[in-house]
C-alpha cells in the first residue's frame, strides 16, 4: 500500500456532521481534501467541492461518509471510476453482511477496500472519534489517518465484515440505553417527576465507575431475575396508567421472564465471581430454549 501510504489527496463521497468534521481535521494537517455530495453543503476552509468524477482521478483516498441507505448505490456510483490507485473506505454504519457487499462491489475495480466502523458520536467525539478497521489494506490505512489526524482509527481485523459486527452489536447497548432513557423522561413528563429522575440518574451514574454498576447487574442477574421480572411487570401497569407505549420496558420484562424461566438461577449456587459465567449460561439457555 505504499501508494496510499504517502498519500495527500483525500476525497469525501457525502459530506455531512462525519464528512466535513473529518475534513476539518485532515486539513489542519496539510492534506489536500475534496469533497462530492449530492446536495454542495457548507464548505469547510481548505476542502474544495468537485465532481466525483474530479474527486477518484484527484485523490488517492475516498472516504465514503454517506448516510446508510445509500452506502451501497454510493459505491456502485463510484466503482466504475476507480483505479488501482484509489483506496476506497466506507465508514457508514452497516451490518457486516452489507459491508460485504459494498466491498464486492468496490471489488469489479482495480481499487483497493477498507471498511471503517466509527463507534463514537463524531458529534461529541469530534476527529478524536473511535473508528475501527478492516480489510487487507487497514492497518496501513489507519496508520495514515492517525497521521491525518483522526487519532483513534485503529487496525482490527484483516477481515472485511468483523469491524463493522463489533459496530453493529456494541450499538445494542448504546441505542438500547438512548431509548430506555427518553421512556423513562416520556413517562417522568407524563407523572411530573422528569427532572427529579434526570437528576437522580445522571448523580448515580456519575458518581459510580461503570464497571462495578456493570459488573453487578450481570453477577446479580441469576439469583434476582424473578424479583426483577415481577418488579418490571409493575412497571408495565405504571406506564399503561400513564398512557405510554412501553416499548422497551416490554422488552425488558420479557428478558427477564426467559431468564427466570428457563431457571438461570438453579445454574449458579452463589453469585458468581465471575462476570462472564453468566452471559455463558444464558447463551446455552437461549439455545436450548425457543423463544415464543
Amino acid at each position: 500500500m505504499e501508494q496510499t501510504a504517502k498519500a495527500q489527496r483525500i476525497g469525501f463521497i457525502g459530506f455531512g456532521e462525519v464528512g466535513k468534521t473529518f475534513a476539518s481535521a485532515m486539513v489542519a494537517r496539510g492534506a489536500e481534501v475534496s469533497y462530492y455530495d449530492v446536495i454542495r453543503t457548507d464548505a469547510v476552509p481548505g476542502a474544495a467541492y468537485c465532481s466525483l468524477e474530479e474527486l477518484v482521478a484527484r485523490c488517492e483516498i475516498l472516504l465514503s461518509t454517506v448516510t446508510t441507505h445509500v452506502a451501497a448505490a454510493a459505491a456502485e456510483t463510484a466503482a466504475p471510476l476507480l483505479t488501482s490507485r484509489n483506496t476506497y473506505a466506507d465508514m457508514n454504519s452497516t451490518s457486516a453482511s452489507l459491508k460485504r457487499r459494498i466491498a464486492g462491489i468496490i471489488g469489479t475495480s482495480a481499487a483497493h477496500f477498507v471498511e471503517g466502523a466509527i463507534l463514537s458520536a463524531v458529534g461529541e467525539a469530534g476527529a478524536k472519534a473511535s473508528i475501527l478497521v478492516a480489510g487487507e489494506r487497514a492497518e496501513a490505512f489507519a496508520h495514515r489517518m492517525n497521521e491525518l489526524g483522526l487519532v483513534n482509527v485503529k487496525y482490527f481485523s484483516s477481515v472485511v465484515g468483523e469491524a463493522s459486527q463489533v459496530k453493529m452489536l456494541r450499538s445494542i447497548f448504546s441505542k438500547g440505553v438512548e431509548c430506555l432513557l427518553l421512556e423513562m423522561l416520556v413517562a417522568g413528563k407524563r407523572a411530573g417527576v422528569a427532572e427529579y429522575l434526570w437528576k437522580d440518574i445522571v448523580d448515580f451514574m456519575t458518581k459510580h465507575p461503570f464497571l462495578g454498576i456493570a459488573e453487578n447487574w450481570i453477577k446479580t442477574h441469576p439469583g434476582a431475575s424473578e424479583r426483577r421480572y415481577h418488579e418490571m411487570e409493575q412497571v408495565l401497569e405504571t406506564l399503561q396508567e400513564l398512557g405510554v407505549d412501553p416499548i422497551m420496558t416490554r422488552g425488558t420484562t420479557e428478558f427477564f421472564r426467559q431468564s427466570t424461566e428457563s431457571r438461570l438461577a438453579a445454574r449458579f449456587t452463589r453469585k458468581p465471581d465471575d462476570v462472564w459465567a453468566v452471559p455463558e449460561e444464558l447463551e446455552k439457555l437461549r439455545r436450548q430454549t425457543p423463544t415464543r
